[in-house]
């Protein structure tokens, strides 16, 4: 145990990240990193987050935000209803918690947007609350590091995870376990197989879904004939990517004509 840690944070001494989520204690600004990083790359959030934060800097400027600046400013991350649940978390974050998020996993877990994970990863970073918060990343360390089976299962790798946190630098040390998953692990392991696949973006449902969206945020309304024909999709295909986005509660429909839920 203590040799492992020595060696996580050894390594990170020396590699670890500067994240401009990293630089900051501000729940507000750990609130926004965790859902915009919520299955997309590192790369990808940092300058949208930075763009976010200089706009809506509070959540009292994000809960006057309109649904059409919000998917403007996200577009492109994917998941877009990400950005309305953000919007979501604000009103009640003022509304029930004076502004004030709180720091507990079982009050963050009722907000908008917040499951298992980021209801623990939230106070573990804004708050260095002694929790354990398991993502893709610190799984792959912990299977491959301590040659644990591939077969571990989640509450088993949360009960490994507790035991090697160091209790007053649990913010630290998964900032250090997950940039050893990310600079010293190989991408693929052969050791560590993936909970789930993710599928192809490209021809996919969600692509034509985030298309729409990222149209709708520069016009007003959109015809689902011309969305099939611009990406050269079928109408089924568009039909279930419309129905999608209603459901979600992104768009509404009127005849064969989209708008942006607002």
């Amino acid at each position: 145990m203590y040799s492992f840690r020595r060696k996580i944070r050894a390594f990170y001494r020396e590699h670890g990240r500067s994240l401009p989520f990293r630089q900051t204690r501000d729940p507000y600004r750990i609130a926004v990193a965790e859902i915009m990083l919520q299955q997309t790359q590192v790369e990808r959030v940092v300058p949208r987050y930075d763009s976010w934060i200089a706009r809506w800097p509070a959540w009292s400027a994000l809960a006057e935000a309109s649904s059409r600046q919000l998917l403007a400013a996200w577009s492109g991350l994917g998941y877009n209803r990400r950005a309305l649940f953000l919007r979501e978390m604000a009103r009640v974050v003022i509304a029930r918690h004076g502004g004030i998020l709180p720091d507990d996993p079982a009050a963050l877990i009722r907000l908008p947007g917040i499951g298992p994970y980021t209801s623990r990863a939230i106070p573990i970073f804004a708050y260095n609350k002694p929790f354990v918060a398991v993502d893709i990343n610190i799984r792959r360390v912990l299977i491959h590091e301590l040659q644990l089976p591939p077969s571990t299962t989640p509450r088993q790798l949360e009960s490994v995870a507790l035991q090697l946190l160091p209790r007053k630098q649990a913010r630290e040390w998964h900032y250090a376990l997950m940039d050893y998953s990310a600079l010293a692990l190989p991408r693929q392991l052969g050791t560590v197989r993936p909970l789930a696949r993710q599928k192809a973006f490209d021809g996919s449902i969600r692509q034509i879904r985030g298309e729409i969206i990222r149209r709708l945020t520069t016009r007003r309304q959109l015809r689902t004939g011309t969305i099939a024909r611009v990406l050269s999709r079928s109408a089924a295909e568009v039909e279930r990517a419309v129905a999608g986005l209603e459901k979600d509660g992104l768009v509404v429909r009127k005849a064969k004509t989209v708008y942006l839920k607002e």
